[in-house]
């Protein structure tokens, strides 16, 4: 199995895409080698299961640390066609993925397979966690996105990285983004998926 997700780019204000898009294809390009970006605004790319719900919160961040954010939904199951570009590839994970990306009204997220226990489980918890990023400053989401990058980093390590003087200046974001709850929340739906 695999996991595809589908999105796009919520602009809430006008910022020029020459500075967001190489960070938005650097976003995608640190977890899938198979992706691509299209009308500007638009994505679609192939995850593993491992690391498709931690992919698309990094991407998240990756945009929110330009005041922009980003509307995905995500598929799992199956590739029946494997194509050059993935959007011509076929099989029910790129189905769910787009099936899930027609579902978003208001949320940002939605997860669609062929379990539905397992969709239950996921479009509880994970609007919630895109509801916790809606308080993320760009300064909160550069911080995010450094911790998910490096993961197993300590606040130290991470305070080097992100050229900050104190270490207390990245707890202090961490915990006001809710990083550990976050992470709580992803390892939980990520451990539902790979219990299939």
């Amino acid at each position: 199995m695999i996991a595809v997700i589908s999105g796009d780019i919520v602009k809430s204000r006008s910022v020029d895409p020459k500075v967001w898009m190489p960070a938005l294809e650097e976003a995608i390009g640190l977890y899938s080698d198979k992706f691509d970006i299209f009308r500007g605004d638009s994505f679609q790319a192939e995850l593993t299961l491992q690391n498709v719900l931690t992919a698309t919160f990094y991407i998240k961040a990756a945009m929110l640390a330009f005041d922009l954010d980003v509307r995905i939904g995500i598929g799992i199951g199956t590739k029946e066609y494997d194509a050059p570009h993935i959007k011509n590839s076929f099989g029910s994970a790129l189905i769910y993925s787009g099936e899930a990306f027609e579902e978003l009204k208001k949320e940002t997220i939605f997860f669609k397979s062929a379990y539905p226990k397992l969709d239950a489980i996921c479009n509880v918890v994970l609007p919630l966690v895109a509801e916790l990023t809606t308080r993320w400053t760009p300064n909160m989401a550069e911080t995010v996105k450094a911790a998910f990058q490096n993961e197993g980093a300590n606040q130290a390590e991470l305070a080097k990285i992100l050229d900050k003087k104190y270490q207390s200046q990245v707890s202090t974001e961490l915990q006001k983004a809710s990083y550990a709850k976050i992470q709580r929340a992803l390892d939980y739906c990520t451990k539902e998926m790979l219990a299939l």
